[in-house]
């Protein structure tokens, strides 16, 4: 007969050990069950979106990139273009300079003269186009001929009003409805066609409270919204590469018939968009092309005498890539939150058993003594964590698909134009949010027992688990017995207090940015009139109109000034920096001695200062962004009223650097609007709108979430404080019984064990929120500074007396429940676990 296997009888204790202190198991499953959850929608939602969005790069045409012309290219510019072959500029040069020499001298008549002139002009091009050539590497014996097919995709920059009360709320960008390239998704309701039918961007249109069957006013004139759509070039709505933050606010895209197109009066813009005849493989592949092609490109132009005046490849357009990269970080920081946490966790878990393995020491020397491996040990005490957190992943994993999901395709919807999409499910979000926990729990307890477990059989027995042998206690300071055992208390559990400030320091971390942001962008939109130098910053086409007479104005606050944009060059982003020429003793910009700067002198923006770093004394580079110059400026001062990333240099200055007439003004500088200078004239406006934009747009996208993620912080605290407070007190449950065998009340009990423990939260409190914030303005800085643009991570006093508070509510609440748990503690307890 088959001898039958005897069941280890440890198991039995697992169940029990469960029920017997299911409260702590289930605050603990309940943390892990929500973050995990939390973490796994975002994974599945990310990657359901990511596929979606690869799979619409083919299904809706998206173009490989775009350029604009100030001018309609003709067919055989086109076809030129479409070969990527360059065109030869010093020919094209030397050519246009031989017409111009012959119209102004006789080569016959003065063949002396004009041969000097001609060898000045040969020589001047040979110059030219030698800078030219070394800065696009013209010349580049690996340039490969990189064929493309063009397409037409002209818009107009309208104004929008879409709620129809005669004053426009922000900008919008029509195009004509075309089936050739960047096509739309439709999310509701259908495309345009009639001419007086429009589709706009559904985001938009959320967040304004448009809805299909509405009508919106486009410059004045009306048109329905039929359809609500999500451009595949227009993932986010950046109105400008170089904005650095999208505005789905107060600017929106839309379609509209070709007749309802030709209706609008505002100018076209001449964009072109480009396909390759091969598509590239990766992104590396992208950039060689892109490269190639733009040499190419701005050879043929230059030679048809026409200007580049946008160039945008696919892989560097914001619009289309924003939204993929930033879901791709979301998944990454969730799954960084995530191990974090678990490792948290893991640790009071290896504290907890380490306390548990001190408790029942004589059990398990007698266990050990009657023939139990460490092994054996060390699998039943390893359990408990591994089996919580396995069950939590596979709940929190159940919600991910289910409720969590839903939430983060949400939170994206609220943020991003993007097309329909379908659940995917996703391996890698199976492996990051349940066999990485597991492990991780699995390997942070399996160190703390194994080393817990060396001890022999007879040191169990003996209760002798300490490794360092202390012959006297320390020496406390002369204070009051309470306070000297206040003072114990607290060295007893200097480890628990170390997880507590690591838990507290991260929590506090999140509580700087959930605190911090909204103030932040609160601070920066209350004091938008102390960051502008002016309301209204009119950028003209020219100085000049068709007939040639000087564009004036009849408003008296109009000030006439220059501005151009250079490029700052770095490592992570060539950005856009606003180089002005102001009046002297000018009305708006008010800076004392801008006459008297000399040579390269100049002020920069003190956003521009904080940004990079600068101070007085120091030199900035800045280069043209399609030509090969260059210029230096060395920093005068710092001025301290204009939010931009800009660069301050007298009139005089200006255009002596640039090479402009005296006379040649960009625009003109009002506080008020200026209503006398035709709309074809005027390039730009330049509002309060542009500086508040990136503020608006955030605040609107993760304003009311940030509400929730502080209310998310005093939950963690919570949670983590009534951890390791309950380990506290049932490490000195003996002490506890003992105390009240001697006549304390339960009130002294508690203001000896939790006010020890208040002291250390309040100290730790304090040291966290000032680190939390120390460590959110780095992470905020180095975020920002891969973006155009520069807004300081500011949060105030009472931002701080916030995040103490949000910390010590999760702990006063916490307290009630130590207080109760306290009052349970028996007090035979104390007798029945005498040694």
């Amino acid at each position: 007969m088959k001898k039958k296997k005897i069941k280890n009888p440890l198991i039995r204790r697992i169940p029990r050990e469960l029920l017997g202190d299911w409260k702590k198991y289930l605050v603990v499953a309940l943390f892990l069950i929500l973050t995990i959850g939390f973490v796994s929608g975002m994974y599945v939602a990310n990657e359901s979106m990511l596929i979606a969005a690869n799979e619409g790069v083919t299904k809706y045409k998206l173009e490989d990139g775009h350029f604009e012309l100030n001018k309609k290219a003709d067919e055989t510019l086109l076809a030129a273009i479409e070969t990527g072959i360059k065109a030869d500029v010093k020919k094209y040069y030397l050519d246009k300079a031989k017409k111009e020499l012959d119209e102004k001298l006789d080569e016959k008549a003065y063949p002396e003269a004009y041969d000097k002139a001609w060898d000045k002009i040969v020589e001047e091009i040979d110059d030219k186009y030698a800078d030219a050539e070394e800065k696009y590497e013209l010349n580049d014996s690996d340039f490969t001929e990189v064929p493309v097919k063009v397409y037409e995709n002209f818009f107009r920059n309208e104004e929008e009003d879409y709620n129809n009360d005669g004053e426009a709320e922000g900008n919008i960008r029509v195009y004509a409805k075309n089936d050739n390239v960047d096509l739309a998704c439709l999310l509701d309701g259908a495309f345009p066609e009639k001419a007086d039918e429009i589709a706009i961007d559904r985001m938009h249109a959320d967040n304004v409270g448009v809805k299909v069957g509405d009508e919106i006013s486009v410059s004045g004139q009306r048109f329905k919204v039929v359809g609500l759509i999500a451009y595949v070039n227009y993932a986010t709505l950046h109105e400008k590469s170089t904005d650095m933050m999208f505005d789905a606010i107060k600017f929106d895209v839309a379609m509209v018939t070709q007749e309802g197109f030709d209706s609008l009066h505002k100018t076209v813009h001449y964009a072109y968009t480009w396909n390759y005849v091969d598509t590239p493989a990766d992104e590396v592949e992208q950039k060689a092309k892109s490269d190639d092609f733009m040499k190419a490109l701005l050879t043929q132009v230059v030679c048809d005498d026409i200007e580049l005046e946008d160039y945008m490849p696919r892989y560097a357009n914001p619009a289309i890539n924003f939204a993929t990269d930033d879901m791709g970080s979301d998944k990454a920081m969730g799954g960084v939150l995530l191990d974090i946490l678990i490792v948290i966790i893991a640790f009071i878990f290896a504290v907890t058993i380490s306390n548990t393995i001190v408790k029942e020491a004589s059990t398990i020397g007698t266990l050990r003594a009657s023939g139990y491996t460490r092994g054996e040990l060390v699998r039943h005490y390893i359990s408990m964590p591994v089996i919580v957190t396995l069950l939590a992943a596979c709940v929190g994993n159940i919600l991910g698909y289910t409720v969590f999901k839903n939430v983060v395709v949400g939170m994206y919807y609220n943020s991003y134009s993007l097309p329909t999409y379908q659940t995917v499910w996703n391996p890698d979000a199976f492996f990051k949010t349940t066999i990485i926990p597991v492990v991780l729990m699995l390997v942070v307890n399996l160190i703390v027992i194994i080393k817990m477990m060396r001890h022999t059989p007879l040191q169990f027995l003996r209760h002798d688990l300490k490794k360092t042998k202390r012959k006297k206690a320390m020496r406390l300071p002369k204070w009051s017995f309470l306070s000297r055992f206040r003072l114990r208390i607290m060295f007893q559990n200097v480890t628990n207090y170390l997880i507590l400030f690591v838990g507290i320091l991260f929590i506090s971390i999140m509580l700087a940015m959930a605190v911090g942001m909204p103030e932040t962008l609160e601070y920066y939109k209350s004091n938008v009139s102390d960051m502008m130098f002016t309301n209204y910053q009119y950028v003209l086409k020219s100085y000049e109109n068709e007939d040639g007479d000087i564009i004036t104005t009849d408003n008296k606050d109009a000030e006439k000034f220059n501005m151009t944009s250079l490029q700052h060059k770095s490592d992570t982003l060539d950005e856009e920096i606003s180089v002005y020429g102001i009046e002297d003793d000018s009305r708006y910009v008010k800076i004392s001695n801008l006459s008297a700067l000399k040579g390269n002198e100049a002020y920069i923006s003190a956003s521009y200062a904080d940004k990079y770093s600068l101070s007085v004394g120091d030199t900035v580079v800045l280069d043209e962004k399609y030509e090969n110059k260059q210029y230096k400026f060395e920093v005068a001062g710092i001025y301290d009223h204009s939010q931009a990333l800009a660069v301050f240099l007298s009139n005089e200055q200006y255009c002596e650097i640039f090479d402009m007439d005296s006379d040649a003004f960009t625009g003109y500088l009002s506080d008020s609007e200026i209503t006398d200078i035709d709309e074809d004239e005027i390039a730009t406006v330049i509002t309060e709108h542009d500086i508040t934009k990136m503020c608006d747009q955030l605040d609107h996208s993760m304003g009311s979430y940030m509400t929730y993620f502080q209310y998310l912080c005093i939950l963690l605290s919570a949670v983590l404080i009534y951890l390791l407070t309950k380990l506290i007190i049932e490490k000195n449950e003996n002490a506890i019984s003992m105390t009240k065998i001697l006549g304390y009340e339960n009130r002294e009990i508690a203001s000896l064990y939790l006010l020890s423990t208040t002291i250390v939260l309040v100290v730790i409190d304090v040291v966290s929120v000032i680190l939390g914030v120390v460590i959110m303005k780095v992470v905020w800085r180095i975020m920002l500074f891969s973006y155009s643009g520069w807004y300081a991570f500011r949060i105030s006093t009472m931002g701080y007396v916030k995040m103490f508070l949000f910390i010590l509510i999760g702990y006063l609440l916490v307290m009630v429940l130590d207080f109760r748990r306290i009052k349970r503690i028996p007090m035979d307890q104390a007798l029945k676990n005498v040694e």
